[in-house]
């Protein structure tokens, strides 16, 4: 064909293949133009017409489609549905999803797809090769069906309701933001009902989304909230109906203790008599006849025992008596012999043979030991009253120990019940009836019969004292009540109380001040220190300098004294007096801070009224108006406790009166005050007793001492235990 026929066939067709590019590109009308001048037009002619005359409908459409030539694809689209439903419906869910097109409609988007969608998989495998010769397959179909998904997501999010989030999910169960858009729901449906914070509104939520992730959280508020509505009153015949009609809520244990408390409210004997009585099936009868056991019991004489039994004979621990009768004048104390552990009484007599690993003091009637490697609890008669089967174990306190078993932790009863199992990684003792447990990583609170009290929401949590606990949310402390309540909300990453209204508190910035419970802060955190509260006065630093607060948190002396080494001790108010240090000098101030003593003093001792002082080189005493009672000839002195003063000469260390008497010689190396009346000298690694009139009560050569408790010193020798008896002022060890 030469250049003249090509130039005839293309006028002759000039007018057929202008309404064809019109209908088919009917936005890219540049295209037209381009083609009229030059040959590609002609060869794109050449090679297209064909094609397309011989296409069906359903090619066309999406032809048009692939064009943006949305009202010929609609309608093409529209005229193949009753043939090819799937394809029709998709590309008919494309126009409607896009928003380019006077046709946008998502309503209509979703309809189409979530057709395709279905039809699909009744389609023959024939009919699924053949439309997907249109990009359309099960794949492309998902795809669309998804984004569609996502744009009434990003509606919904607009929207941000309940009842938005709702409709999604319901509509969308295959979207991708399928858990986001449930989370949301649920979050501003718990919201809600925590703004309402009634049982009602929390039962609610519980029964609309009982698959939620708030639903643990929001079964407890539930369940806390129900106790507290039925109980509001605070009496008895409400615990009463609240453990009738709520038997499900964990908290009718909580109510038992509430009626063992109303019934027995003053703990006596008749009361507590009359509680067994009148609620047999009360968790807490075993507890109340104990305590009828202890009140009773006001001595361990053998008629008390035999009267008691008379008076209470359906007492369910008899047993317990009459081990308690044979054991009752027994106090022993442990002894070493080698590398084993036994026990002896106060005259060091033998009681128990060294046969164990370790053993600590009795309690409760029993101590713990270990054999082998395992602890269990004996009596003393030596009788296993729980088996030797923990890795480690703790005394009994208030019937309760605390026991580990392959690194976890859990809590026994005297029985050896399993009052908490061990499961826990750090579990404390019972305080005010609640311990703090930790199972995972977060924190709860748990009643001494192993019921979850407050849910494991805490980063850190500490033992109830005075009907609080500390715990940490978020990097920030607070107070809760028994209850879980916050007292003082989480406010900042430091808190510790000041007063009983008044709280210290630490900013991220480490400077501290004082909030009140409600977190209004009262004294602003311009402070480095704020120390405890004692005789009214607090010290705290400011800018490196010593100043005074009351307890209102009021500034009384302002910071101007200088810093020095045990400021915190020696500058704290004693009896009305802090010791403060002013342009290098020592001094004394009142709570005013007015001097009491001026400050001419190179160094003061503790505050007190016969006080060590050093003007120079040597250390001296003055009375508490500065008069020199004992003129300096000390290399060191601290100040006069109970009529006497530790001092050193020569480097060595020794005890001296009002009168400069010494009282005990300077030959140690150290000396300090062990108790009011008893002194602990060292010399060098060794050390000993001294009382405070000079007498020598234990030798100078054990390794270690130690007070055990207020009537006993520890006294440590390398393959030895003794003890020191301090009301007899003797000391006990194992007889030879």
């Amino acid at each position: 064909m030469n250049l003249g026929k090509c130039r005839g066939f293309f006028l002759r067709y000039s007018e057929t293949f202008d309404t064809y590019l019109r209908s088919i590109f009917s936005t890219r009308h540049y295209l037209y133009k381009v083609l009229n001048r030059h040959i590609l037009g002609f060869l794109l002619l050449f090679l297209t017409l064909p094609f397309i005359t011989k296409a069906d409908k359903l090619g066309k459409a999406f032809n048009a489609l692939n064009v943006y030539n949305y009202f010929e694809a609609k309608a093409l689209f529209e005229k193949s549905f009753k043939k090819n439903k799937v394809p029709a419906a998709f590309g008919l869910a494309q126009i409607y999803f896009r928003a380019d097109n006077p046709f946008h409609q998502l309503d209509s988007a979703y309809n189409f797809i979530l057709l395709a969608e279905k039809s699909y998989g009744s389609l023959t495998e024939k009919q699924k090769l053949n439309y997907k010769k249109y990009q359309c397959d099960y794949l492309q179909i998902v795809d669309l069906q998804r984004n569609v998904s996502s744009a009434f997501f990003t509606l919904a999010i607009k929207e941000n309701t309940e009842l938005a989030y709702a409709k999604f999910v319901e509509k969308h169960p295959w979207s991708m933001e399928l858990f986001t858009a449930i989370h949301r729901r649920d979050s501003i449906a718990y919201n809600e009902a925590q703004a309402l914070n009634s049982s009602v509104a929390f039962q609610h939520f519980l029964d609309k989304y009982p698959e939620s992730t708030f639903f643990n959280e929001a079964q407890h508020t539930f369940f806390l909230l129900q106790y507290k509505e039925f109980t509001k009153s605070n009496t008895l015949s409400a615990f009463l109906e609240f453990q009738k009609k709520c038997p499900a809520n964990p908290f009718v244990e909580l109510a038992d203790d509430r009626i063992y408390e109303i019934s027995a409210l003053q703990y006596d004997l008749k009361s507590l008599h009359a509680f067994i009585k009148t609620f047999p099936k009360n968790r807490n009868v075993g507890d109340a006849w104990s305590k009828i056991y202890q009140l009773y019991m006001i001595d361990d004489s053998p008629v008390r025992y035999e009267s008691f039994m008379k008076e209470y004979p359906e007492f369910p621990y008899m047993n317990d008596i009459q081990e308690d009768i044979e054991y009752s004048k027994r106090a022993l104390l442990p002894f070493k012999e080698g590398s084993l552990l036994g026990l002896m009484d106060y005259s060091g007599k033998v009681v128990i043979e060294p046969m164990y690993e370790s053993i600590g003091l009795f309690k409760d009637g029993v101590a713990y030991a270990s054999k082998n490697g395992k602890y269990g609890y004996i009596n003393k008669g030596n009788k296993p009253k729980i088996d030797f089967m923990y890795d480690d174990a703790s005394d009994f306190e208030a019937g309760r120990a605390v026991v580990a078993l392959n690194g976890k932790m859990g809590m026994i009863d005297k029985v050896g019940t399993k009052i908490f199992p061990c499961v826990f990684e750090d579990l404390g003792t019972v305080a005010e009836g609640l311990a703090y447990g930790q199972k995972d990583s977060l924190y709860g609170y748990y009643d001494r019969n192993g019921g979850l009290r407050i849910s494991e929401k805490y980063e850190e949590a500490y033992t109830f004292f005075n009907k609080l606990a500390k715990v940490q949310v978020n990097g920030s402390q607070g107070y809760i009540d028994a209850f879980g309540t916050y007292i003082v909300p989480p406010f900042y990453p430091q808190m510790e109380f000041f007063t009983d209204s008044l709280l210290v508190f630490e900013n991220e910035d480490e400077f501290v001040g004082l909030i009140n419970r409600k977190g209004d802060i009262i004294l602003a955190p311009e402070f480095g220190e704020i120390g405890q509260l004692k005789f009214k006065r607090s010290l705290v630093i400011r800018d490196e300098l010593i100043g005074y607060i009351n307890e209102k948190g009021q500034q009384v002396i302002l910071p101007k004294f200088e810093m020095y080494p045990n400021y915190q001790s020696k500058g704290s108010f004693n009896n009305g007096k802090a010791i403060v240090k002013s342009s290098g000098k020592f001094g004394v101030i009142d709570e005013f801070g007015k001097w009491v003593l001026l400050p001419v003093f190179h160094e003061l001792g503790e505050s007190a009224d016969c006080m060590s002082f050093s003007r120079g080189k040597l250390w001296g005493f003055v009375d508490k108006k500065g008069n020199e009672f004992i003129k300096p000839e000390y290399e060191f002195a601290q100040s006069f406790k109970n009529g006497v003063a530790i001092a050193e000469k020569l480097t060595l260390s020794g005890v001296v009166n009002l009168k400069n008497q010494v009282v005990v010689p300077f030959n140690f190396t150290s000396i300090d005050h062990i108790s009011d009346s008893l002194l602990l000298v060292s010399s060098g690694s060794k050390f000993g007793i001294y009382d405070i009139a000079g007498k020598l009560l234990v030798p100078v050569n054990y390794q270690q001492i130690r007070i055990l408790d207020k009537d006993l010193l520890i006294l440590n020798l390398s393959s030895e235990i003794h003890y020191f008896y301090i009301p007899e002022r003797r000391i006990i060890k194992k007889d030879e």
